[in-house]
């Protein structure tokens, strides 16, 4: 994604930020700054209850973006905290959204982006639903693979199985029940279906 953002904005500034796992990126009511996309690290997204609590709305992992949404606000309604060490890109909202105006072609491209990732939120969503561990996990890979039946990890194991919404335990010995079934087999960086 990062290749297709920098295509994307090509005459676009964009700022790279480090920060320490815990640091804020910004924090809920903050006046919105950006649009970010995570190198590096984890960042997740944390909503404040009225109830006084807190929820974990979402955590985007390297390849990412977030603050999506609050490009089209004047403040953001969540906070958002490195839970690693992590690096992100930041698009400045009042530059981004002016390159849009300027750039038709940018912002069709830019709303394609946005629609695939509302998709696979949603195909998350549902394979989440499916109970039986190892069927989620092929749900997952099918969702996500080319047409030789491989899956590009594009994440850690550990971040993987929190997305599907498995304990990473789980996950690691439903690949290995799975691998030894030859169902599939792990290398390079790659699930591939056999």
């Amino acid at each position: 994604m990062r290749d297709c953002l920098r295509q994307l904005f090509s005459g676009l500034h964009a700022e790279s930020l480090h920060l320490a796992k815990g640091e804020c990126l910004f924090r809920q009511g903050d006046a919105v700054v950006g649009f970010y996309y995570v190198e590096r690290g984890k960042i997740k997204l944390i909503r404040d209850t009225v109830e006084g609590g807190q929820a974990l709305i979402y955590v985007a992992l390297p390849g990412q973006t977030l603050a999506e949404a609050s490009l089209f606000f004047d403040h953001y309604h969540c906070s958002a905290v490195a839970d690693a060490e992590s690096d992100v890109i930041v698009y400045r909202k009042s530059a981004l959204l002016a390159y849009l105006e300027q750039h038709p072609a940018a912002m069709k491209d830019f709303l394609q982006l946005f629609a695939a990732q509302v998709r696979d939120l949603r195909a998350i969503n549902e394979i989440k639903n499916i109970r039986a561990a190892s069927e989620r996990i092929l749900a997952y890979i099918r969702h996500g693979m080319n047409g030789r039946q491989e899956l590009r990890l594009t994440m850690s194991l550990k971040d993987l199985a929190y997305q599907l919404g498995l304990a990473h335990e789980t996950l690691y010995r439903e690949l290995k029940k799975l691998e030894e079934a030859k169902r599939l087999m792990r290398q390079d960086g790659y699930i591939k279906l056999l």
